[in-house]
């Protein structure tokens, strides 16, 4: 009996390591990359990268006020409740669209896109 109770709890042991194990990729991982925005003349253009444990989310939009053109503003954004949800500088809650391969908020759609892509586009503005 004792020989069957140590099979069983090692096999529930290695199972457990195993499923525990399934999980590829950080919470969040799925933000991380290269955004631009559905929007007509001047998109914007977002990159969101790690930082330590939160991320920086970097935008690149227009802007009318002082000199006209595009500028670039960094903020912090972390992971909450779920990991669908990525809450940049504590207002704007950004979700992850996997169908589509986007983020939505409730003022912006963006597309995942290249670095040389991201690149280029900021080129040029």
């Amino acid at each position: 009996m004792n020989r069957r109770h140590f099979i069983t709890t090692v096999s529930a042991a290695a199972l457990l390591t195993i499923v525990a194990g399934c999980k590829t990729e950080p919470d969040g991982e799925k933000f991380v990359g290269y955004w631009k925005s559905d929007k007509g003349n001047h998109p914007v253009l977002v990159r969101i990268e790690r930082n330590g444990e939160s991320f920086l989310f970097h935008e690149t939009a227009w802007s009318i006020v002082g000199k006209v053109g595009y500028r670039t503003r960094t903020v912090p954004a972390v992971i909450k409740a779920a990991d669908n949800v990525l809450v940049v500088a504590d207002t704007v809650h950004l979700a992850y669209d996997e169908k589509e391969d986007a983020i939505v908020s409730d003022r912006m759609k963006a597309h995942r896109i290249t670095e040389a892509q991201y690149e280029s586009a900021t080129n040029k503005t």
